[in-house]
C-alpha cells in the first residue's frame, strides 16, 4: 500500500464542471459543479517543447487522492477538456495522471494539468 498524504495538507478545494450528457438551447454541454474539497494545488507553469520552441502545457497542477479527496469524481480520458475553477479562476483539464495502487488497482489518486 502506497503511504497516504496528510489530509491537513489538502486544504484547498476546486469545483469541477462535470457534463451530464444534454445540450443547452444554444448546442453546448450542460454541466454539473461538484465542488471537490481537500485537494491539492500547485500553481506551476509546465513547458514542453526545447528551448527555440516552448510552448505552455499547463499552468497548474490539480490532486485528488482517493480516502481523502470528497467527494472524488471518476475521470478518465473523456474528461479531458472539462473546466475546473479554483480561487475564481476557470481552468481547462488538458491533461490526467490515474495513479493506481499496487495491488488492488483502486484509484490512488488523480494529478490533473490544466491551462
Amino acid at each position: 500500500m502506497i503511504p497516504r498524504i496528510d489530509r491537513r495538507l489538502c486544504n484547498q478545494s476546486v469545483i469541477l464542471k462535470i457534463p451530464v450528457g444534454e445540450l443547452d438551447k444554444y448546442g453546448k454541454q450542460k454541466t454539473e459543479e461538484v465542488e471537490v474539497k481537500n485537494v491539492l494545488v500547485q500553481p506551476q507553469t509546465i513547458y514542453s517543447g526545447d528551448s527555440n520552441n516552448r510552448k505552455i502545457t499547463a499552468n497548474a497542477i490539480v490532486f485528488l487522492f482517493a480516502k481523502i479527496s470528497n467527494p472524488l469524481p471518476r475521470l478518465d480520458r473523456d474528461s479531458v477538456g472539462n473546466k475546473l475553477i479554483f480561487e475564481g479562476k476557470e481552468y481547462t483539464i488538458t491533461n490526467i495522471v490515474d495513479n493506481r495502487e499496487s495491488y488492488s488497482n483502486d484509484v490512488y489518486s488523480y494529478e490533473l494539468e490544466v491551462l
